[in-house]
């Protein structure tokens, strides 16, 4: 499982039906994918963001630290920079170091470009994607253990494609009433998700001992096939977002459930930068 690389993490779940076959015209799936414009929540200042990774709440498996920044030469775009480790036994297991950058007009939300890098214990991975009008071209350079590299090119022709920042801002700009839907092609890397968001509601949500108002949300993502059909994650139960009810909408927490718990990503600091 990826570690979070956006202001919430992608959670890998999956509970919706497959696509039509090929050669019926365009799967269901794809014909429900959200176009409205950005909403009247499309504002945000410049902000840093810090976010524990752990298990149950009780044992701590990573950090992750983010920025969304406006201002000067970016001015007309959000410019996105995440980084990230597992940490404590989890980095004993599972060494693991990531950078992320996101490129976004502030106008229309959607994404320019999106690079990644990771580096496990026996191997690193870059990922960069151009996100164009009709499709999203992506390149992925790999470096094994005996410092063998190897560089792949494939594409996804889609017009409303998101990478994981621009989808994030697409999200909280939306209404968002108790009940609505939204549906979005997403690129984390080299491949294309489905992820499909519900509104469940208004509550007050507890984080680090300090509570917020917030809105609440369920999430479900799926690996969109070559054959455009959706890969399902039996393994793992349902994902909950919540994030501020206030004009800036922060990620809170993200908990994603799995047969042996839940895996959180939680906020741990805000710095307003402007």
């Amino acid at each position: 499982m990826k570690i979070p690389l956006s202001l919430f993490a992608l959670p890998l779940v999956c509970a919706v039906a497959p696509a039509s076959a090929q050669g019926e015209g365009p799967p269901e799936w794809m014909e429900n994918i959200t176009r409205v414009p950005p909403g009247d929540h499309a504002n945000l200042r410049s902000v840093a963001l810090e976010y524990t990774l752990s298990w149950n709440n009780r044992i701590n498996a990573g950090r992750v630290e983010m920025s969304v920044d406006r201002s000067g030469s970016n001015k007309g775009k959000f410019v996105g920079n995440a980084t990230g480790k597992s940490t404590g036994f989890a980095r004993v297991l599972w060494p693991y170091d990531f950078r992320a950058r996101s490129i976004v007009d502030e106008d229309s939300l959607r994404p320019l470009a999106f690079q990644l890098s990771e580096r496990e214990r026996n191997e690193s991975n870059a990922y960069d994607i151009i996100f164009e009008p009709n499709r999203q071209l992506f390149t992925t350079t790999s470096t094994k253990k005996n410092n063998e590299t190897e560089t792949a090119k494939s594409r996804f022709k889609f017009g409303f494609g998101h990478d994981v920042l621009s989808s994030a801002f697409y999200l909280r700009s939306q209404k968002l009433d108790q009940g609505d839907e939204l549906s979005m092609v997403v690129s984390p890397f080299n491949k294309p998700y489905l992820a499909e968001f519900k509104v469940l509601g208004r509550e007050k949500h507890k984080v680090k001992g300090k509570t917020y108002d917030a809105i609440k949300l369920d999430a479900e993502v799926g690996k969109i096939n070559s054959d455009l059909t959706i890969k399902s994650y039996d393994k793992i139960k349902r994902s909950t977002l919540w994030i501020t009810n206030d004009e800036y909408r922060i990620p809170l927490e993200l908990q994603t459930h799995i047969a042996v718990g839940f895996i959180s990503a939680r906020l741990d600091d805000l710095k307003w930068l402007e």
